[in-house]
């Protein structure tokens, strides 16, 4: 059974975003109110954490101030995970693309001496429009509105904000870097129908033939012409074995092949085999000079 159309999302997500350096996260889907449509807990376990999250981008931000107390600098953050806000008659919840990045560009290499580069607000576009494009392909990237140093993921046509990327304030030490962060809505598309076919009741008739290719000819282009001549009861063709040697011309080689015929509607019988066998045969030899090999 194929995944569900979110899991495959995900899935997408977190291999563009550990390929480009980030570890991914996972953190606590309740704190603090932090909107005035953030979905209150019945039963809280603290006075501080009485709400669902309405972003995945807070619990990223004290994911860093973990590590600065660490005193590890340099962090590169992602989390996919599920928000929520208040609606009527139920919460809205949808799954959510975060991530934050702070300290050196790259990693640091023995044979360099000077300090590294920071990240800075062009190294947060660039993984911004990554994860962009993988998590709202839809969307286009362009800079934020009010004149900010920012930018926002927009549907087409100048429609609905999906996700928004900009620096970020942080309990920091003197001696870290700036912090960066982007949020953006995971766009999901759903599945199509299933494709179905029920399993052939004639049973099948095979054959194994070995083909002398002139030089520049492809298995590829024998397979088309086979499949063609051929028609739609040659079931299964496959490339079993080459040979180069004694007893094949120069410039020349011999490709075995597996040959699977089968007729929905009847049982094909061994002359019927050998007639279809022989119009592709025939084929191939007018249309690119190949001959089956003999002995």
């Amino acid at each position: 059974m194929p995944d569900a159309p979110v899991e495959t999302a995900k899935a997408r997500v977190r291999e563009q975003l550990v390929r480009a350096g980030f570890y991914e996260a996972r953190t606590m889907p309740l704190g603090a109110a932090d909107g005035p449509d953030a979905v209150a807990i019945r039963n809280p376990i603290s006075a501080e954490e009485a709400h669902l999250r309405r972003r995945l981008l807070p619990g990223l931000v004290r994911r860093v101030e973990h590590n600065w107390a660490g005193h590890n600098r340099d962090v590169r953050l992602f989390e996919v995970g599920t928000v929520f806000r208040a609606g009527h008659p139920a919460p809205e919840e949808w799954v959510s693309v975060a991530g934050v990045v702070t300290g050196a560009r790259r990693p640091a290499h023995w044979s360099e001496a000077a300090k590294l580069p920071d990240m800075d607000i062009w190294d947060l576009k660039y993984h911004f429009e990554l994860a962009v494009k993988v998590a709202a392909p839809s969307c286009t990237v362009q800079p934020a509105t009010g004149g900010a140093a920012a930018w926002e993921a927009v549907e087409p046509g100048g429609g609905a904000v999906r996700g928004w990327a900009g620096p970020l304030e942080a309990d920091a030490p003197v001696w870290s870097a700036p912090l960066f962060g982007f949020e953006v809505r995971l766009e999901v598309n759903p599945a199509g129908p299933t494709p179905y076919a029920a399993l052939p009741v004639q049973p099948p008739v095979e054959r194994d033939v070995a083909l002398v290719l002139p030089a520049g000819v492809t298995a590829a282009a024998v397979g088309e012409v086979l499949r063609r001549a051929v028609g739609p009861l040659l079931e299964r063709l496959e490339v079993f074995d080459e040979y180069r040697g004694p007893g094949i011309p120069p410039d020349h080689r011999s490709v075995a092949w597996h040959c699977t015929f089968r007729d929905p509607a009847r049982t094909l019988r061994e002359r019927d085999v050998d007639e279809l066998l022989g119009r592709g045969l025939a084929a191939l030899e007018g249309e690119l000079g190949v001959r089956r090999r003999e002995g």
